[in-house]
């Protein structure tokens, strides 16, 4: 004997149904008993129904649509396999659901007819499609028995196993259909097993007729790591244990009924979920036999909770206080989901469901009433909108460290958690966390514990050339990443005054035609609301402009869980009590605030610097040439050539900012000091920076860069004299950055050919850092510092440290 279960959306039209005879007939090799669900969204119509008639509405157009479906669905039955025999009688649901209008009042025996009314007509339509095939209808009252109320009604399996036996021994049939949902109380009265009851049904049966399997067939092909609505990266689970799977069921895992899996387990029956609409495909195995080496089987997610949080001096100590609490919400019927108490035995909390909440409450004021006249409890604590993360998996408690990975997943995700708990068998660990928040967290856990392959979220602000590049290099690298498991999504590019957003990734090809069309300008919140929509995990602002306006905003970037990496250096040179609050936000956040390219474009400076100065090395002594610009023209200035000439080839070369005076003015080589100087613990501001500029002062300031460039040769003849004087020293001149017992300079020196800084030309840059653990030979970085290749593939390395691993 085999049980094959068939689920509401297996069943929702008459080419499901056709589908699933079709089914049921290539498979009948041996006896067979189907459980049948009522047709897709028909007890929810059954139950508004119910609901519009004991309020006394007019229900009239909720009854034609379920009317109307029902005879459809018959005739077109009828007019491929004949007629419908055992057809559920529409007029007594009509009159139960008139009688319940003019009471206004539904009575649970009542209403367990109304809702479970579907699956007769389930089992009416599959025992016509099957009539060749000798299918007996097999009513489900007569075999199941239940206690309790007339909904959510426990099986008693002992008497079912009874009533299942005589039922079959009095017809045998090849296939035996039965309505699941119900069963039948000791006086006979019909009753219903829960919501999504039927899966119980089937369990009931397989455990009682000791059958080979129970099949679950339902409209996906397993049970799966995680809620594949959600995580697209879900994987089928081929096999779980009888307690893994209770545990996920248990805990939001939609395909199985919590009630499904006891049943089989106590009979020791296999449970298989199968796919209606993909049936050679194969399923998930759950059984006595089915566990893995794996430590994490699973994850899965309950939302809509809420938390109370029972507390006063009246709970310390006293034996039965926590009895008290839970007969008071048994008696009510308010589910329990989890459950935590204080070591100090002065508070206990646990989750309900948000619908059972207002119950809750009233059950425990009413149950703690003297104890809260008396001061001995506090008034209930309630925090609503809450959602439960859990890791399944029956290896758990052999691997150690799973649990400081898991909540160290949940810090990578944001979430605070309220709560934990953890069965005695270590086979599930359970957090309580913002609901808002859940499916952050459950994508962030699958990523850690399953894919391994974390993602980078990318928001590029600035598209000139240092940006175009990078979106290049990220283009170019896609494959580089998809070896090391990496997945970076471009997800936002913007300029000064457009922002392109694309949900599923902007487009490295037609960028610039989407953001030229663009309507809206960047804005924090808008983007904010964008990662929220889309429950980006790690999401990182990259700013490759020179914004003051964007600098300014990057404390802000922070709080909003961003990931900042800064070509822009006017955040690390703003003052110094913003610096401080950069390095705060990224601490309170848990989030990184990186800018490898504020110094040495491509060159690792800051990474090097921080890496001795957080070993405790301490600097004694700094000198370096910090512009690849000035680096350029300083060497084409030992070639002979001019200073005019010198600087028209590097603004040609691309070496220079747009306007040259802004390189020419030492301010760009005071700022990348002025980081190194921090980074070393000095705390100065960018005016604490003796500057000696290149140019005069005042020199064609207010000109523009065509009229700057058409005066610079009147510069030719000093500067000239200069560096003759120079050379006839043995020297060349060199525009250098030292940090000397506190002091910060950047200015002209003359350097002989026994100096380490007069070879430094062409664009290179070099840093000469003499320290504790550097010395009397200092630790030297050289190498190209200038052009938007290495100063993009810089941002590229920072924007790769974001990852939490």
């Amino acid at each position: 004997m085999r049980v094959l279960k068939f689920g509401g959306s297996s069943l929702a039209d008459f080419a499901c149904l056709r589908q699933v005879a079709q089914l049921v007939k290539a498979q009948l090799k041996d006896e067979m008993l189907l459980v049948l669900s009522a047709p897709g969204g028909m007890t929810d119509s059954l139950v508004a129904l119910a609901s519009s008639a004991e309020q006394g509405l007019d229900y009239s157009d909720q009854w034609q649509a379920l009317t109307q479906r029902c005879e459809s669905l018959k005739s077109a039955v009828e007019a491929d396999f004949g007629q419908v025999e055992n057809w559920p009688d529409l007029d007594e649901l009509s009159n139960k659901l008139a009688g319940v209008k003019l009471i206004k009042c539904c009575p649970d025996q009542v209403r367990a007819y109304v809702i479970s009314f579907g699956e007769r007509v389930s089992v009416s339509l599959m025992q016509c499609l099957l009539s060749s095939h000798n299918a007996r209808y097999l009513e489900a009252t007569a075999c199941i028995a239940s206690t309790g109320g007339h909904i959510d009604a426990e099986a008693d399996l002992a008497a079912s196993k009874v009533r299942f036996q005589a039922a079959l021994k009095e017809s045998p049939a090849n296939i035996y259909i039965m309505p699941g949902f119900t069963a039948s109380n000791e006086q006979g009265e019909l009753t219903t097993l829960g919501r999504n009851g039927s899966d119980y049904s089937a369990a009931i049966a397989a455990a009682c007729l000791e059958a080979d399997v129970c099949q679950i067939w339902t409209d996906v092909d397993g049970v799966y790591n995680a809620d594949p609505r959600y995580i697209k990266k879900a994987t089928k689970v081929d096999f779980l244990s009888y307690k893994e799977a209770m545990e996920l069921s248990y805990f939001g895992a939609k395909v199985l009924h919590p009630k499904t899996i006891l049943p089989c387990a106590k009979a020791g029956v296999p449970c298989e979920i199968k796919n209606t609409h993909n049936p050679e495909a194969q399923g998930s195995l759950i059984g006595n036999d089915y566990s893995s080496d794996e430590p994490v089987k699973a994850l899965s997610s309950l939302q809509d909770l809420a938390m109370l949080t029972v507390s006063g001096p009246g709970m310390k100590g006293k034996v039965g206080m926590a009895s008290k609490v839970f007969n008071a919400l048994a008696h009510d019927n308010v589910s329990i989901v989890l459950i935590t108490q204080s070591s100090c035995e002065f508070s206990i909390s646990f989750c309900v469901h948000e619908s059972d909440l207002a119950l809750a409450l009233e059950a425990l004021q009413t149950a703690f009433e003297l104890e809260s006249q008396a001061g001995l409890i506090e008034p209930v604590q309630v925090q609503r909108n809450l959602a439960i993360v859990t890791l399944v998996g029956d290896n758990m408690r052999a691997h150690k460290g799973l649990a400081a990975k898991f909540f160290a997943s949940l810090a990578q995700a944001q979430v605070n958690i309220v709560a934990i708990a953890q069965d005695s068998t270590e086979s599930a660990i359970s957090a309580v966390i913002d609901g808002e928040l859940c499916n952050d967290a459950v994508k962030v856990c699958h990523e850690n514990f399953f894919t391994h392959i974390p993602s980078i979220d990318v928001f590029l602000l600035g598209c000139g050339l240092v940006g175009q590049e990078l979106i290049q290099q990220l283009e170019r690298q896609q494959a580089w990443l998809e070896k090391r498991n990496i997945k970076l999504n471009l997800y936002g590019v913007a300029n000064s005054r457009q922002l392109h957003l694309d949900s599923e990734g902007v487009q490295f090809n037609d960028w610039q035609q989407k953001l030229a069309t663009s309507e809206q300008g960047f804005d924090l919140k808008l983007v904010e609301q964008f990662v929220k929509q889309n429950h980006l995990i790690n999401p990182v602002l990259v700013d490759c402009t020179s914004s003051d306006a964007l600098a300014a905003q990057y404390v802000d970037f922070l709080n909003a869980g961003f990931h900042v990496v800064a070509a822009n250096k006017k955040a690390t040179t703003s003052s110094y009590t913003y610096y401080q609050d950069l390095i705060s936000a990224t601490q309170k956040n848990n989030r990184k605030f990186l800018y490898e390219t504020n110094v040495g474009a491509g060159l690792p400076v800051i990474d090097n610097l921080q890496s001795l100065f957080g070993a405790g090395d301490e600097l004694l002594e700094f000198s370096g040439i910090l512009s690849g610009s000035l680096s350029y023209m300083f060497g084409a200035l030992e070639d002979g050539l001019s200073l005019s000439e010198a600087t028209v080839k590097a603004k040609e070369s691309g070496f220079t900012e747009s306007d040259p005076r802004d390189d020419l003015s030492g301010t760009d080589v005071a700022r990348k000091l002025l980081i190194i100087a921090r980074e070393a613990g000095l705390k100065l501001e960018l005016s604490d920076i003796e500057v000696e500029s290149v140019l005069p002062q005042g020199f064609a300031q207010d000109d523009s860069v065509d009229d700057f460039m058409a005066k610079l040769p009147s510069l030719d003849a000093a500067f000239n004299d200069r560096i003759h004087s120079a050379a006839s020293e043995g020297k060349v001149l060199r525009y250098v950055g030292t940090i000397k017992q506190g002091h910060c300079k950047v200015g002209i020196e003359a350097v002989d050919s026994s100096h380490a800084l007069s070879v430094i030309r062409d664009g290179e840059n070099a840093l000469a850092i003499l320290s504790e653990y550097y010395q009397p030979r200092p630790f030297v970085i050289r190498g190209y510092g200038a052009g938007s290749a290495v100063t993009a593939a810089g941002v590229f390395a920072d924007i790769l440290k974001t990852l939490s691993r």
